[in-house]
């Protein structure tokens, strides 16, 4: 599980510093090899190559290639398997960097399954925009922590 935030810079080329704690899960896995793909609402998103695996799957699963052609054939054709180097930079892509405003700082966010990757200025702007939506959902969401949700299902309680 990804979490946390954390600012680094991009250099002139490209390249950024993964951080430390967004390259490790628990404490035996360490990842070195990652796929990048531009995300939702103005960022990269960073997954790594197993997650994006199952990402992928469970997509493909419920969507008819011939019906969302258009979206697969931008996300595929974006997509790039980036892979640490030895001081645990990984180059982001000139397109992709553009695509989403990237210039010399970024956010990378830790959300679950995957890692964000913020112009800071674009995402702090998101931000202020959505605090009173986080507090809506946070509030269901703290409301119901610890709670088995029930199910519901048709055939609930039914024998």
């Amino acid at each position: 599980m990804f979490y946390g935030r954390y600012e680094h810079k991009v250099d002139a080329k490209g390249r950024v510093q993964v951080p430390i704690a967004l390259r490790k899960s628990g404490e035996d896995t360490v990842f070195s090899k990652f796929t990048l793909v531009r995300g939702v609402g103005g960022c990269l998103a960073l997954f790594t190559t197993k997650g994006f695996e199952k990402f992928q799957e469970a997509y493909l699963d419920g969507v008819s290639r011939k019906d969302n052609i258009r979206f697969v054939r931008d996300f595929y054709s974006r997509m790039v398997e980036v892979e640490l180097d030895s001081q645990g930079r990984i180059l982001l892509p000139r397109l992709l960097r553009e695509e989403v405003g990237i210039k010399d700082a970024v956010y990378f966010l830790g959300t679950g399954e995957w890692i964000e990757i913020w112009n800071v200025s674009t995402y702090e702007e998101y931000e202020k925009q959505s605090e009173s939506d986080y507090d809506d959902l946070a509030s269901h969401f703290f409301a119901t922590m610890g709670r088995k949700q029930p199910d519901r299902s048709e055939n609930a309680g039914q024998e």
